[in-house]
């Protein structure tokens, strides 16, 4: 399997227990959103693979995807590395583009392109938001701002996107308990009966790239394959 890029994770992918979809604003780095929670109601195991349980629901209208693995990093390298998005472009399969737009005492914008098999190029402009809440760390973020660069021929432009990731530092501080889940319409003609089976196949091998981005070199050994 080929690893999907941030922004699928960011795109084939946590968000806060239901997820409502809110103006952008409300969400800030100043209040942590509630804990992810996997499994819960409506969410059904789909797979396990390098460690990772990956959970689907289907009771939306949207793909609406989660996953949990333990990356062998601490909490505050961890959410360096998933708010590194410039850093991700050849790092993580399938990100053409990463650009942060701009940053602001909340969060920040950041634009991303993806380069996605048989289906055309998706992107868009998130909003970022980050914090700490005690020794847990978060990421929330949503698309649909208008920020970025205008649509171009060929690239589906994604308007409806949630998606969160909880990070829990393991006992002793070397590891991370990762929870993500993510909400998306992937827009252009993709029937959602045809995208709902291939969904969450990538995000082993995400959780596995965010391993190898977190570690030093001498430890990606212990990152899965």
């Amino acid at each position: 399997m080929k690893a999907t890029g941030l922004g699928l994770l960011v795109l084939f992918a946590t968000v806060l227990g239901p997820i409502p979809f809110v103006a952008p604003g409300v969400a800030s780095a100043q209040k942590a959103p509630p804990a992810i929670k996997l499994p819960r109601d409506g969410f059904d195991l789909i797979g396990h693979e390098h460690g990772v349980n990956v959970f689907q629901n289907d009771t939306s209208d949207m793909l609406w995807v989660g996953a949990v693995g333990i990356i062998p990093a601490p909490v505050d390298k961890v959410q360096q590395v998933l708010l590194d998005f410039e850093h991700q472009v050849g790092k993580i399969g399938r990100l053409s583009e990463a650009h942060i737009l701009s940053r602001d005492d909340d969060g920040l914008y950041v634009y991303e392109r993806l380069n996605l098999p048989v289906i055309d190029d998706r992107d868009f402009t998130a909003r970022v938001t980050y914090g700490a809440d005690g020794d847990r760390r978060w990421i929330t973020y949503w698309s649909g701002d208008d920020r970025g660069p205008k649509p171009r021929d060929g690239i589906v432009r994604v308007t409806r996107q949630r998606g969160s990731w909880d990070l829990v530092p393991l006992p002793g501080g070397k590891g991370t308990l990762a929870r993500y889940e993510l909400r998306i319409d992937l827009g252009g003609s993709v029937p959602l009966w045809m995208a709902r089976p291939h969904s969450a196949e990538e995000l082993p091998e995400v959780f596995a790239a965010v391993c190898r981005l977190s570690v030093p070199a001498e430890q990606r050994a212990t990152c899965p394959e």
